[in-house]
């Protein structure tokens, strides 16, 4: 298998895309943009996520464990803001098109291999770009319905897994939130891989039939893909059910 990304470089590469001499990018009807007038969301309040019961026996109520789904992540900016065929702010679309043509290919990629855990299989790509920067979603995993994931690699499997190496980063502005973010994703691609060098059999008391009874060492890892897109200097928000979000920084 791949060895895991070194995470001390790649926090360093959070929302720092570089530049790219590619083709332009052609048009898409994948491809759309969020309005950058901000307006706090009135579910979720701005935090990005909601409160709601574990699929444990007995349910225990987690606060803020799920990603807000009337905002679609960004707490914000509310599901009801314009979407855009045109970036509101250039920036990276027209200064790395070979990057942003990466991230999406890798956030496709990874809400495919999310599939078996009862993630959506969505292919438009909603970016937010410009304005001020948003403080991420704080849910931790890519869509809600793929939690059960974190239950597997660091519950139930922890003695089998061991402890999973995870990078700290100093929380210093809200880019070091984002690179916080990015360690996580890393974290759950070793988890993962171990998980995998393990041959570990999704147990019968996990809810996915797609997932239950096979190997993860068959299962296609959707956390080396998410890591690409960060590596590439842009950062992963959510995958809704009907859009994954990403955002792109605004040009200094």
């Amino acid at each position: 298998m791949d060895e895991p990304v070194d995470v001390a470089w790649l926090v360093g590469r959070v929302l720092r895309p570089g530049r790219s001499s590619g083709a332009p990018l052609a048009d898409d009807p994948r491809r759309r943009f969020r309005a950058t007038e901000l307006v706090a969301c009135r579910t979720c309040r701005g935090s990005g996520a909601v409160g709601g019961y574990t699929g444990d026996d007995p349910p225990e109520w987690e606060e803020e464990a799920w990603t807000c789904t009337d905002c679609g992540t960004y707490g914000r900016v509310p599901a009801d803001t314009p979407l855009l065929d045109r970036p509101p702010v250039p920036g990276p679309f027209e200064a790395d098109p070979d990057g942003v043509r990466q991230a999406e290919e890798a956030t496709r990629t990874a809400v495919r291999r999310l599939a078996p855990w009862g993630v959506p299989a969505v292919d438009r790509v909603v970016w937010r770009v410009g304005g001020p920067l948003l403080r991420p979603v704080k849910a931790t995993l890519p869509h809600p319905r793929a939690e059960v994931l974190r239950r597997l690699l660091f519950r139930e499997w922890s003695d089998e897994l061991g402890r999973i190496p995870h990078h700290y980063v100093p929380l210093d502005g809200l880019t070091s939130l984002f690179a916080t973010r990015a360690a996580w994703h890393a974290r759950l691609d070793r988890a993962w891989r171990r998980a995998a060098d393990r041959a570990l059999t999704v147990p019968a008391s996990v809810d996915r039939p797609d997932a239950t009874g096979r190997s993860m060492a068959d299962l296609p890892n959707p956390f080396a893909p998410l890591i690409g897109i960060w590596a590439a200097g842009y950062a992963f928000a959510d995958a809704t059910d009907d859009a994954i979000h990403l955002v792109a920084p605004e040009p200094a």
